[in-house]
């Protein structure tokens, strides 16, 4: 999801992948289907092949574990103020983390276009002297929106196969 709005002189990009699930509805999910394969595993052991109880025990450790991971990852984050002299990002996942700084007259947009069908485009921040990539975490339609995004804040966009556009 990309948000744009105006802050005094500023211009705040906001970039956030999409959330399909929250944090609840991911742990109810969790739930649900751990108390499913545990009932099974009990049925089962309690029939004597009580082997199962570990597997189940491992089926529902690794399905939490990563549940958990990826709804994390949905509130990833990346904040980019583009100001009158400096361009800011800000990244993290329920707070900024890490921050970048790069100074506004040296710095454009490096678009690299899609490899193949299935790519998204890729945005880069580049001053010369640091690259970061921004919106990695978006999908094809919210990173064209970013970098229109970008080019409507002002910052010059660059493209890797300029002789085509």
């Amino acid at each position: 999801m990309v948000t744009c709005r105006r802050q005094g002189l500023d211009t705040l990009i906001t970039l956030e992948p999409n959330r399909s699930a929250t944090r609840q509805q991911t742990l109810l999910f969790v739930l649900l289907v751990s108390g499913v394969t545990l009932s099974v595993a009990l049925f089962w052991a309690f029939f004597g092949a009580w082997l199962v109880l570990p597997f189940a025990g491992l089926e529902i450790a690794v399905l939490t574990y990563v549940a958990l991971r990826v709804s994390r990852s949905t509130y990833r984050m990346q904040v980019i103020r583009v100001g009158l002299d400096a361009v800011e990002v800000e990244e993290g996942e329920f707070f900024p983390v890490r921050k970048w700084r790069f100074l506004r007259p040296n710095t454009h947009v490096n678009v690299l276009a899609a490899r193949t069908p299935m790519d998204s485009i890729g945005l880069h921040l580049q001053d010369g002297l640091q690259s970061l990539e921004v919106g990695a975490f978006l999908n094809q339609g919210d990173r064209l929106k970013a970098r229109d995004a970008l080019q409507a804040s002002g910052l010059m966009l660059c493209n890797e196969h300029w002789w085509r556009s």
